[in-house]
């Protein structure tokens, strides 16, 4: 029953489903008007660093090239590296004596990582940006996603009550309230299906949903 709604949150990586935040659009403006050679994309897991890449690469195709090992890389073009803090550090050094050629080039990686690898003397002595990518605030989150229920014809299944508790666990990190929500409606929708007593997203499907992920 809730198939096309349920599918809006999965965790995948979609360009068509831009959502536009405060902060996207900030780090956004950052990265594109950036002169720096070496620019570093922090941020905790799904807080939409590789939403960001791909953004760019889409959009830009003619400035941006996502830079993979062995990669030929395409005169001219910023080299975006998604995940970098998988990278050894040998990698990493061959991609900053890179920068220091004039080649633009921007890790994007865990907080943590990035703050270590910057603190290390190749890096240190050099002229660097390091941009962040925030939570959602609360507005920004119930904006997102009641438009979701309401493009797909459910508004009256979801309440500010919801989506509060929804942010309270999340912390507004973008992937794990989709995830959250994902599993609430796969819940809500068994008991659409066999006819239970749930109709609506409420607190105890809710619960279920958190005790699932093991959030709670």
């Amino acid at each position: 029953m809730l198939n096309k709604l349920i599918n809006e949150f999965r965790d995948t990586v979609n360009i068509d489903d831009f959502f536009s935040y405060f902060n996207f659009e900030i780090v956004k403006e950052e990265i594109i008007s950036s002169k720096n050679n070496l620019i570093f994309l922090l941020g905790s897991p799904g807080s939409g660093k590789t939403f960001m890449i791909n953004y760019l690469l889409n959009k830009f195709p003619d400035k941006y090239q996502k830079f993979e090992r062995d990669d030929k890389i395409e005169k001219g073009k910023t080299l975006l590296i998604d995940e970098a803090q998988l990278l050894n550090d040998e990698e990493i050094e061959k991609l900053r004596v890179l920068s220091d050629t004039g080649v633009q080039v921007l890790f994007a990686m865990h907080e943590k990582e990035g703050e270590n690898i910057i603190k290390k003397p190749q890096f240190y002595s050099r002229y660097y940006q390091k941009i962040y990518m925030k939570p959602l605030n609360y507005e920004e989150f119930e904006k997102y996603a009641v438009k979701k229920f309401e493009k797909n014809g459910y508004p009256e299944i979801i309440d500010k009550k919801i989506t509060k508790k929804i942010y309270k666990y999340s912390k507004g990190n973008f992937r794990l309230s989709k995830k959250i929500l994902f599993t609430a409606l796969n819940l809500l929708d068994f008991s659409l299906r066999n006819k239970l007593k749930y109709k609506k997203l409420d607190k105890c499907i809710l619960e279920m949903a958190l005790i699932d992920l093991e959030l709670k």
